[in-house]
């Protein structure tokens, strides 16, 4: 049976047989979903041009197994253009989606905390922080949250003067020679950094805990944007 239409985004696509692709989308009402859409390819095909990353989208589908058929697709709202290496950003967003969601489970939450990302990621602000709130809100719908409240041995709240060493599974607790500042888990929970120093330091706590989770297999689009930037201070010295 068909499916209403409902917003979406492309995750990731490949090339299908002489001129069709097989897309991953992420959908506001049914998850992620597999698809097969046909034609796509070909030069005056309906649906050409429409079928890129971050662009809001409308679609449904026809099928019952794990890989359905596109029937219908159609521009959302307006578009969301990323600038620079933004768009790499974007695509990290996109490749810890595949990782973290199952295939046709929804997420409503998680599919608005993406778009909310998206748009933060059309400005050039606070990208790191954009990007680290999107990361614990995506562990948390999962099953996976952080406990940034309160000490887990003591069960006292988190003191910002303090240093904790952080428990992936179990949490912070408090700790003289800790990795990390109870500021920055601090700021992490409420998702506001008053400084450089602790976005640095969350991103590498952040780091930690989703190569914990993805056991080791590692994030191209990280790895490219590590290069992206290397390459880039390269050429400013």
């Amino acid at each position: 049976m068909p499916q209403s239409l409902q917003a979406g985004f492309l995750l990731h696509h490949q090339n299908y047989q002489e001129s069709s692709l097989i897309i991953d989308v992420f959908t506001q009402t049914s998850g992620r979903v597999s698809l097969i859409a046909k034609g796509v390819r070909r030069q005056k095909a309906k649906y050409l041009g429409l079928l890129q990353p971050f662009v809001p989208l409308n679609i449904s589908y026809i099928g019952s197994g794990n890989l359905k058929t596109l029937s219908h697709v159609e521009a959302g709202q307006s578009d969301t253009i990323l600038p620079g290496l933004n768009t790499y950003c974007g695509f990290y967003l996109n490749e810890l989606l595949r990782r973290f969601i199952p295939v046709g489970e929804p997420y409503p939450d998680v599919f608005l905390n993406y778009l909310t990302c998206l748009q933060q990621l059309k400005s050039t602000r606070e990208i790191e922080a954009a990007l680290r709130t999107f990361e614990i809100q995506l562990l948390q719908a999962i099953g996976y949250g952080l406990q940034l409240d309160v000490d887990y041995l003591t069960q006292l709240p988190i003191q910002a003067v303090h240093t904790y060493q952080y428990d992936i599974e179990q949490g912070a607790t408090i700790n003289d020679n800790g990795q990390v500042h109870g500021a920055t888990l601090i700021a992490m929970r409420y998702g506001k950094y008053s400084d450089t120093q602790q976005l640095n330091a969350a991103k590498q706590l952040m780091r930690q805990i989703i190569d914990f989770y993805l056991q080791g297999k590692p994030l191209k689009s990280r790895i490219l944007i590590s290069k992206l930037i290397q390459k880039k201070s390269c050429k400013s010295n």
